[in-house]
């Protein structure tokens, strides 16, 4: 479906409509670099692609954007893992070894790669001799690798606290071409939590499988939405149960296609901690969560929210001026010089 709209509230504050909804970005007070935060509305409708995203001024010529989030990494100390062996098995496995073993109780980690439409399994294991190898994650994906304002794309994977000397990153080639991972490392230097916006369209309903002694928890929005987060109030004192993310999928087998339950991310709910979870992102309309019970009684769960990362994006205003902001499918991804000089714009920026 191709979507060639103007939409009246794209984003999280500062937008003026008219009748024809036509959005303008307006109460632009001084000339220069602003942030403008993108609303879970306009992700939805443009599919989370920044691609088919414009900013035109009173001429209707196109003002250019950058990433703020690429901004904001230039910022900071990228500071690249060692790479010991790439290899690719008979079984189409890629697999990456790194180093880390300067680092200790590592939880996140970003991977550069360079930019493609595939979406790409992987799973990840660490050891302190490269023999003998212990799972942290498994059967995850990697999604969204196309990056609007550059040729490559830094993504977060969310590990297991652990303190392993090395990591090895496998990544399932059997149903698609590799993907060129250019590096693997951490940013260092007093990085920012991470923005979030909380989404209210999201209703879910708990039920419980007591065959296999799980609580499942569906998931419904109306439209497609952006997830990257989950945080659940719990009532039950004591408690620590595994719990996996899952959306509706399909996969190829032999001349058909089938419908099929993917693993998308994995969690422990545990009484001494937040129980605030960064999930590997996906954009899906409904998802589940099964969370194993075992032999104790289902957790009272009094409130779940799901958020999203908030994307922010820069651009150079002039004050009092009007700005009209449009959606198009048919647009192609745009190439601004603006996307190389993002490292010597200020991260302290006035918001749109």
């Amino acid at each position: 479906m191709k979507i060639k709209i103007l939409i009246s509230c794209l984003f999280i504050s500062g937008f003026g409509f008219s009748q024809s909804h036509k959005a303008t970005l307006s109460k632009i007070e001084k000339d220069g670099f602003h942030k403008i935060a993108i609303s879970s509305e306009i992700r939805s409708a443009s599919q989370d692609n920044l691609a088919y995203f414009r900013i035109l001024d009173k001429s209707k010529k196109e003002i250019p954007f950058a990433n703020f989030d690429n901004a904001h990494h230039n910022s900071l100390l990228f500071q690249k893992l060692d790479v010991l062996s790439k290899t690719r098995s008979k079984d189409s496995i890629t697999s990456i070894i790194v180093s880390q073993k300067d680092l200790k109780n590592v939880t996140e980690l970003s991977l550069v790669i360079s930019n493609t439409t595939i979406n790409k399994a992987y799973s990840i294991s660490g050891c302190n001799n490269q023999q003998d190898w212990f799972g942290l994650v498994s059967n995850q994906t990697l999604n969204d690798l196309t990056n609007a304002n550059g040729t490559s794309i830094s993504k977060s994977i969310i590990l297991p606290r652990n303190n392993y000397k090395f990591l090895r990153f496998d990544f399932n080639d059997k149903n698609s071409l590799p993907i060129n991972v250019l590096e693997i490392g951490y940013y260092k230097g007093g990085r920012k939590d991470i923005e979030t916006t909380y989404l209210t369209d999201f209703k879910y309903k708990i039920s419980e499988d007591k065959k296999n002694k799980k609580s499942i928890i569906t998931f419904i929005s109306n439209n497609f939405q952006r997830v990257d987060g989950i945080s659940f109030d719990v009532k039950t004192k004591l408690f620590l149960r595994n719990a996996s993310v899952f959306v509706n999928s399909t996969r190829k087998v032999r001349t058909r296609k089938e419908n099929f339950k993917l693993e998308v991310s994995s969690f422990n709910l545990n009484s001494n901690a937040s129980n605030v979870f960064q999930l590997n992102g996906f954009f899906e309309k409904e998802f589940t969560i099964e969370i194993e019970n075992q032999d104790n009684q289902p957790l009272e769960i009094s409130k779940i929210k799901v958020f999203q990362n908030t994307v922010s994006i820069l651009a150079d205003l002039k004050a009092n001026e009007k700005y009209e902001v449009i959606i198009d499918s048919t647009l192609s991804q745009p190439n601004y010089d603006l996307a190389n000089f993002t490292q010597n714009i200020s991260t302290e920026l006035p918001e749109a």
